[in-house]
């Protein structure tokens, strides 16, 4: 029997899964510390996966992941929606959104001596 090691959060119903396709596997529950850990690197490998996507409807996918993995975070942290937008708002009305497409190439300083 060959051992498949993956050592990360995975959604609620992949165990069931797993052994619907006559597979076994070994999982346990996490605390909310380590929790709030994994869903983080959960983050940053779907994210991955975004710049990894080759179409609209794989990064559509994708971006589906990371808003479950953001859902995910903002409950683990009792984060309200309302919080969260007023934040984006005060963000947005200071350094702007992204709709403009700027992409910065280099800043020149003064050379402080």
């Amino acid at each position: 029997m060959k051992k498949i090691v993956h050592n990360k959060l995975v959604r609620d119903h992949i165990p069931e899964i797993i052994e619907a396709d006559h597979k076994q596997s070994k999982t346990h529950l996490l605390n909310n510390d380590e929790y709030i850990v994994e869903l983080k690197k959960k983050l940053c490998e779907e994210a991955n996966e975004v710049n990894n996507a080759l179409d609209k409807t794989e990064t559509m996918k994708e971006i589906a992941d990371v808003l479950e993995v953001l859902d995910a975070l903002r409950i683990a942290y009792n984060i309200h929606d309302e919080e969260l937008q007023a934040i984006k708002t005060k963000k947005a009305n200071k350094n702007g959104k992204f709709e403009k497409k700027i992409f910065l190439e280099y800043v020149l300083e003064a050379d402080h001596e």
